[in-house]
């Protein structure tokens, strides 16, 4: 008996008196630990959304303060223009924004290279500087086609001035944010002559008419420049400078790729296979005097077709202004009027009755079949008539640039 006793005793429970408080303790301290996570990541992600709204707010901002001065170069189309009237001078500055805003960034109001303008949108906060690309040895670079090749490049020797832009985005919690990009006026269409073309082309009748004199400024250019040859048949009228006819041309300009540069801007687009389009009408010009006087239009369209390796024919009085492009042949039949630029990767072909008058200048780049201009036609060569279908547009943005602090 005793040593039964004696085992028990030996054997005995634990006391589990005050178990449950510890582990209701230990599950409160876990649930808090748990809920302290919770509310620290809650805090953080609330501080990372807080600062995304904020940075991408003043990145908007900063953003407006670029098409702020991207639009007002645009002096053309702009109601507000920034004048680069120091175009030679690598120093000059133009500032948009406040004056001590200004200032900050360099702005000198005794400085004759620097130059401020007010803001468009007074309810946003951002300075903007505008200035010229320098290269290395500080001589301001330009955005133009130095080589008349077609294709724009980045020299020292032609076209506009290439701005560096840079704008800073503030908002009222003092962030900040710089945006840089560089941009320029979009070069005019390189024109060299009346009418360029790649392949042998033939001028024929005594009504034909291409004229190279500028009826519309003092840039004189040939009447014909071709990379081929010229046939003449019925004692066509030529006239040009230095000469009417310019054969066998070192010029080998990529009439595609002056296309291309366009296509962001059309405003009528055609595809087309082997179509013909009767009294189509994209602008009307005004005619000169007469049928060999140069037209005149405020117009300005870009009509694109793509004609899918065939052609695309313009009858029955069709007319316009701006810029016509065809990737494909362009046949013109009857009467037709244009004011501006006809630009034809194929072969153009005029036939048929009616007066034909273009006004500005016509180059293809035919490769499919020979270049035919004949019947009742005139190419009259009009300096503003092609530099007037670019200097309207936006201008090019170059490059594009996130600035980090």
């Amino acid at each position: 008996m005793e040593n039964r006793l004696s085992v028990k005793k030996f054997f005995k429970t634990p006391d589990e008196k005050g178990a449950a408080l510890i582990t209701g303790l230990l599950l409160v301290l876990v649930l808090t630990i748990l809920s302290m996570a919770g509310l620290i990541s809650t805090a953080s992600e609330m501080r990372i959304a807080a600062n995304d709204r904020s940075s991408k707010k003043v990145f908007y901002v900063a953003e407006a303060g670029v098409e702020d001065a991207r639009s007002r170069l645009q002096t053309g189309a702009s109601s507000n223009p920034i004048y680069d009237n120091q175009f030679s001078n690598p120093n000059w500055t133009a500032f948009i924004g406040t004056e001590s805003k200004s200032g900050e960034k360099g702005y000198q109001s005794a400085n004759t290279s620097h130059v401020r303008y007010d803001q468009l949108n007074s309810g946003l906060n951002y300075v903007v500087t505008v200035s010229h690309k320098l290269d290395g040895s500080g001589n301001i670079l330009k955005w133009g086609d130095s080589n008349d090749d077609g294709i724009p490049e980045e020299k020292t020797s032609a076209g506009a001035s290439n701005f560096v832009i840079t704008s800073d985005g503030y908002d009222s919690d003092g962030a900040s944010k710089p945006l840089r990009i560089e941009a320029s006026q979009v070069p005019s269409i390189t024109a060299p002559a009346a009418l360029y073309t790649k392949e042998h082309t033939t001028i024929q009748g005594s009504s034909t008419y291409v004229l190279g004199l500028d009826h519309c400024g003092a840039q004189d250019v040939p009447g014909v420049l071709t990379m081929a040859d010229v046939g003449q048949n019925g004692n066509p009228n030529l006239t040009g400078s230095p000469a009417a006819i310019v054969e066998h041309s070192p010029k080998n300009i990529d009439v595609l790729a002056q296309i291309n540069r366009f296509k962001k801007s059309i405003t009528h687009s055609y595809n087309v296979n082997s179509a013909t389009l009767t009294g189509m009408d994209w602008g009307s010009p005004a005619p000169g005097a007469t049928q060999q006087d140069a037209s005149s239009c405020s117009t300005r369209n870009i009509v694109y077709f793509n004609t899918n390796n065939t052609y695309v024919k313009v009858a029955g009085g069709s007319h316009g202004c701006g810029i016509l492009m065809v990737e494909g042949d362009l046949a013109v039949h009857g009467g037709f009027q244009w004011y501006g630029v006809i630009l034809v990767t194929g072969s153009i072909t005029f036939t048929g009755g009616g007066g034909k008058n273009v006004t500005g200048s016509i180059l293809a780049g035919g490769t499919m079949s020979a270049d035919l201009v004949g019947g009742d036609a005139s190419i009259v060569y009009c300096s503003s008539a092609v530099n007037n279908q670019t200097n309207h547009l936006p201008l090019v943005t170059l490059r594009w640039l996130e600035l980090f602090s």
